[in-house]
């Protein structure tokens, strides 16, 4: 119950999230694993010219002369018509113009991924002959085949990429400790070689068996497949404001500053800034 004392919490906005003393706000999702390969691209594309036009507006600033100045001012010119030929098509497609967000903050969150591993005819020959097998985990990619081992979804994923990587430092370790091993010439430290050897083996072993029981099959060679990612550009203050106070209330704008959106603890999947 709330009494005349007590202050409501804000409320949860899922379109805000905080990361790296920032406020952003999530400009799109894409659940399309080609189309989000081409706002990758596309939005790569459109970054980069973005950035080159404001290097040309600085060496215009900064000419020493009328004849370089005009050559400037003409590529750049030239570029800015041709970037806002390509942001009307960019909007057209994805609902914003990148002239908005080019030169802010900004980074794709993938939120829902399925591990694949290449398989052989030979294989899925096999893999057909399981009763719970299902032809649609069998999937091509060019010329390859892939197998769908397991779905992964949010908070799992940064769980999933740090176990990862811990897989790969370890076989590393692996790799140094049996070529330390065959240089060792004092048995001593062979036998030392040996005991840490077992040891990183042993751990190595309970790790992949954690990631077998619960992302499917671990192999060398994994295919990550991303199913839908969120599109996020950091807000300046005013723009905070002005959003909490649309989607808030006015009385809301007090909090702003401080608005209870959920943080990224995770790596960014990619980010400009």
């Amino acid at each position: 119950m709330t009494t005349a004392t007590e202050t409501p919490a804000p409320r949860v906005d899922n379109n805000l999230l905080q990361h790296d003393n920032k406020v952003f706000l999530k400009f799109v999702t894409i659940s399309s694993p080609d189309t989000l390969a081409r706002f990758n691209n596309d939005l790569n594309v459109m970054t980069a010219q973005a950035r080159r036009i404001l290097e040309l507006n600085q060496r215009i600033q900064t000419s020493l002369t009328t004849g370089e100045k005009d050559a400037i001012s003409k590529l750049r010119d030239g570029e800015l018509a041709d970037f806002n030929q390509k942001d009307d098509i960019f909007a057209k497609v994805y609902g914003f113009k990148v002239d908005s967000v080019a030169i802010r903050p900004h980074f794709i969150q993938n939120t829902a991924i399925q591990l694949m591993t290449p398989v052989s005819d030979e294989q899925v020959a096999e893999l057909r002959k399981n009763p719970e097998f299902k032809e649609a985990d069998i999937q091509a990619r060019g010329n390859a085949k892939m197998v769908v081992l397991s779905k992964v979804t949010g908070d799992h994923i940064p769980v999933l990429n740090n176990s990862i990587e811990v897989i790969q430092v370890q076989q590393n370790t692996i790799l140094q400790l049996r070529a330390a091993e065959q240089a060792a010439t004092d048995e001593a430290a062979k036998a030392r070689i040996k005991e840490e050897l077992a040891k990183a083996t042993d751990v190595l072993t309970k790790n992949a068996e954690f990631m077998g029981k619960t992302y499917g099959v671990v192999t060398n060679n994994l295919v990550f497949d991303v199913l839908e990612a969120h599109f996020w550009v950091a807000l300046t203050p005013d723009e905070l404001k002005a959003y909490v106070a649309q989607n808030h209330g006015t009385a809301a704008q007090a909090l702003a500053e401080a608005t209870d959106a959920p943080k990224l603890d995770v790596k960014k999947d990619k980010k400009s800034s």
